[in-house]
């Protein structure tokens, strides 16, 4: 088909005004992050949320078996919308800027180590009623993107492996203290069988959307180490926080997780 000059400026405006159906579909006629009118993620926030460098997280108080963990920043508001929106409103667009942060933080973790090393990343499984109300593992999406932007310019790309599954259904993490979410999580996961092979060769680093209490992250190194999983560390797209300022670690708070 053989589009004249005016009809390519019309193709061209019937283009981007599907781009911008599209995006209002899944991301609103408002940016997630501040509301601003306009389909998708405005410049302000992706410049935001691009601004905070990595650094290494620990919780107060620390669960015993916690990983060395590296967060893309803290949970503020910026995060905790666009968390949200991707989690509860399926807004899947945001799976690319969020999954990007995911993997800075699992760039600042690998800092120093050979490109060649086998690495798989491991995302915490969600439940299966999730799973089923949302459409689709939002961790899992998160995983495969940042895995995708580090396979770049590597010399063995990474890999992602959902060794991980519930063992049983757990109770809402966001009604629960410190020890709740603790005895809660006490054996939740387990390593999926592997019809008899070995651990796979490499190691694994633990992903996640956000650390609080550090309770997912330590019950998931618990049961990959227990299979005989090496675990070099985890990574989150950001950490609850007491302070977070240049210069000093962030302190994780107790503050409610979404999950």
């Amino acid at each position: 088909m053989v589009v004249g000059a005016g009809g390519h400026s019309e193709l061209m405006h019937v283009l981007r005004r599907w781009g911008s159906v599209t995006a209002e579909l899944f991301l609103g006629a408002a940016c997630p992050g501040c509301e601003a009118p306009g389909p998708g993620l405005c410049p302000a926030c992706r410049v935001r949320l691009d601004e905070p460098e990595p650094r290494q997280v620990r919780p107060t108080p620390c669960p015993a078996g916690f990983p060395t963990t590296y967060a893309g920043g803290p949970y503020d508001e910026l995060v905790r919308r666009l968390i949200s929106a991707h989690k509860e409103r399926q807004a899947w667009l945001l799976t690319g800027v969020l999954g990007d942060r995911l993997a800075r933080s699992v760039g600042a973790l690998l800092a120093g180590r050979s490109a060649a090393e086998t690495v798989f990343l491991v995302p915490i499984p969600s439940s299966p009623a999730a799973v089923r109300s949302r459409g689709r593992d939002s961790t899992a999406a998160l995983t495969r993107r940042a895995v995708r932007r580090l396979g770049i310019g590597r010399d063995r790309p990474m890999i992602m492996k959902p060794l991980l599954r519930p063992t049983r259904r757990l109770a809402d993490q966001s009604a629960l203290d410190e020890n709740e979410r603790r005895q809660n999580l006490a054996g939740a996961y387990a390593v999926r069988r592997l019809g008899g092979r070995q651990p796979p060769d490499g190691a694994a680093i633990i992903v996640d959307d956000l650390v609080t209490t550090g309770s997912s992250l330590t019950e998931a190194r618990r049961a990959l180490t227990s299979a005989g999983v090496p675990v070099l560390g985890a990574a989150v797209i950001a950490a609850t926080v007491r302070r977070y300022r240049p210069g000093a670690d962030a302190q994780v708070s107790e503050a409610d997780a979404i999950r």
